[in-house]
């Protein structure tokens, strides 16, 4: 995974759902480093990793089967 990444934040602390933001660091501490826009204005947020959901904006690559299996 390469960071920063964009993500959509899910936290029952700030009462976000899907919120758009920006993954910038997981810390050791145990916290996500996120950017957030809120306002109109752009804030850093560090938000515990245990209450807090991230799903990744950009979707998984389709994966061929490389095998054909005969019946």
């Amino acid at each position: 995974m390469e960071l920063p990444t964009k993500v959509k934040v899910y936290s029952q602390i700030l009462g976000l759902q899907g919120l758009d933001g920006t993954l910038v660091a997981i810390r050791a501490e145990g916290c996500y480093e996120l950017r957030l826009v809120s306002g109109g204005r752009l804030h850093l947020v560090l938000l515990p990793i245990e209450q807090t959901g991230i799903v990744f904006a950009e979707p998984e690559p389709e994966v061929q089967a490389e095998l054909d299996i005969e019946r």
